[in-house]
């Protein structure tokens, strides 16, 4: 190949390497593999050539940087490298937004920065096409050559073509660049507003003002971070799942998913297939293959609420998911891994029910590596008022209008209930309430706990404060048990009540052990 520029290049030559030029603009967004291919379609079209692109830096202003140097006769890129505008042919091209020829170079007294650089390479002269989007600058292509006709003759008006291809190419790159850099803001954005969607839910979770609640959420934000099973422990209607809730909010697959499933309300003939999914054909109606709950859940948690419910064969096989993390589907030969925390739930009494052969001790033992019981509403009144404060205040903007007020006689009133299906039970009363108080105070329905006792006779005896009898109470239990809290004989098995109930109202009371 001669080393100038050959004139004896047809147009139709000329036009060719133009459209590989389109072609490689238009194949992809890559920016430095559209460089390469033009810069190398130059080179085999011109001859022996020095091509520089250059782009235009905003920071700092006034500089360019050099994105591709391809040179036959000085082997080793400068991509990466930086210079001023100023005192530059590429400067002076971008400021007139037209092309600069030097030819010949002045090896002598160079004008430009550039001149001195490629002289001494024997390049006798320079082209710099200033690269235009829409008017705007984006960068540069330099041509060095050493033509024997002049450049402007047979190279000038194939390379300006070239350079309008080139500030396309630059104009994508820099958007795709740009519409990333908007992605990555987004990102950062949403994560920030999950994150703090994730602390109101969680710290919404729970009304949390006795002391006994306050010990449960101490609990989860123990076990959360961890991947340990839990199992929750409470009576109806005490917000088990709401508390597994907030175990996968507060861990760190918070961003996956958390499903539920009722052990109780799944037919025995359907359960298999719904926790560990079956294949096509695995029974009669199998028409097609179906994930489990188990699969649904991956990366994130599965609650199974009402554990005590699941049928004999059901357990086997939760334990080997428990021990081997992996589940196979009904009909299937291959075991599937699975990355699912556990959370189960009860109210049954799962120890009597191992006693008894109903639930297996093996699966109770890996459910109950981390228990967490959640007291009765009755076991912590001072949880009432904020819950009752809390479903008026949802439940009334739920039928657009203002809370009622709630007068102290009711506070008492409710205050006095046995709740027995606790915060359930108390949510549907007073949203009862809330529909049959269309005035500014709140009217409680008339219930049979809620009615007025009996007064007691004249002649019984006068009694004490319920503070000074709940003290005299909880003394004489840890009289009878040498101070002990815990076991069959302690204070906590004497009352009746759960060993952290005991403590929380030893707390409240400010009863210390003997």
């Amino acid at each position: 190949m001669s080393a100038s520029c050959r004139p004896q290049h047809s147009r139709a030559e000329s036009e060719a390497i133009v459209d590989q030029a389109i072609s490689a603009v238009l194949a992809t967004v890559d920016l430095q593999a559209v460089l390469e291919r033009t810069a190398h379609l130059l080179r085999g079209h011109f001859g022996e050539t020095r091509v520089t692109i250059l782009r235009l830096l905003e920071k700092p202003a006034g500089e360019v940087e050099v994105l591709l140097v391809d040179d036959p006769r000085f082997p080793g890129s400068e991509a990466g490298s930086r210079f001023p505008l100023a005192g530059s042919a590429c400067g002076e091209a971008i400021d007139a937004k037209r092309p600069l020829v030097v030819d010949p170079i002045d090896s002598k007294a160079p004008g430009h920065r550039e001149e001195a650089f490629v002289a001494p390479h024997g390049y006798s002269s320079l082209v710099t096409f200033p690269l235009l989007f829409e008017g705007e600058p984006l960068g540069a292509l330099q041509v060095a050559h050493q033509p024997e006709a002049g450049l402007l003759s047979c190279c000038l008006h194939t390379a300006e073509k070239i350079s309008r291809l080139l500030a396309i190419a630059l104009h994508n790159s820099l958007m795709v660049e740009e519409v990333k850099r908007l992605n990555r803001l987004l990102d950062r954005e949403n994560a920030r507003l999950r994150e703090e969607l994730r602390e109101v839910r969680r710290e919404a979770r729970y009304v949390a003002e006795s002391p006994a609640m306050r010990e449960v959420i101490e609990r989860v934000r123990l076990v959360a971070a961890l991947g340990t099973t839990v199992l929750v422990r409470g009576e109806t209607g005490t917000g088990k799942e709401g508390l597994a809730r907030m175990v996968h909010d507060f861990s760190p697959r918070f961003g996956g998913p958390f499903v539920a499933v009722n052990m109780g309300a799944i037919p025995e003939t359907l359960i298999e297939s719904e926790l560990f999914g079956h294949e096509k054909g695995a029974f009669t109606g199998a028409t097609r293959r179906k994930a489990g709950r188990f699969e649904q859940a991956e990366g994130g948690t599965l609650f199974l609420d009402e554990i005590g419910d699941a049928p004999a064969s059901v357990q086997a096989r939760l334990l080997r998911v428990l021990q081997e993390r992996e589940v196979q589907r009904v009909g299937g030969d291959d075991p599937l891994k699975v990355d699912v925390r556990v959370v189960a739930a009860t109210n049954r009494p799962l120890e009597k029910m191992v006693e008894q052969g109903t639930f297996r001790a093996d699966l109770y033992y890996r459910l109950n590596t981390f228990p967490i019981e959640l007291p009765a509403l009755r076991e912590r009144v001072e949880d009432i008022r904020p819950l009752v404060t809390w479903f008026l205040t949802r439940h009334a903007a739920s039928m657009h209008r203002k809370p009622p007020e709630v007068s102290e006689a009711s506070w008492r009133v409710l205050e006095g209930m046995g709740w027995p299906g606790n915060v359930r039970e108390l949510e549907n009363y007073v949203q009862r309430a809330l529909i049959l108080s269309p005035g500014a105070e709140l009217v409680l329905p008339e219930t049979e706990r809620s009615a007025p006792r009996p007064r007691a006779s004249t002649r019984a005896a006068r009694p004490r404060s319920f503070e000074t009898e709940v003290r005299e109470v909880i003394t004489r239990a840890l009289d009878a048990s040498e101070g002990r809290i815990y076991g069959p004989d302690g204070a906590a098995a004497l009352l009746g009540l759960k060993p952290t109930t005991l403590q929380g109202k030893m707390r409240k009371y400010g009863i210390k052990r003997v």
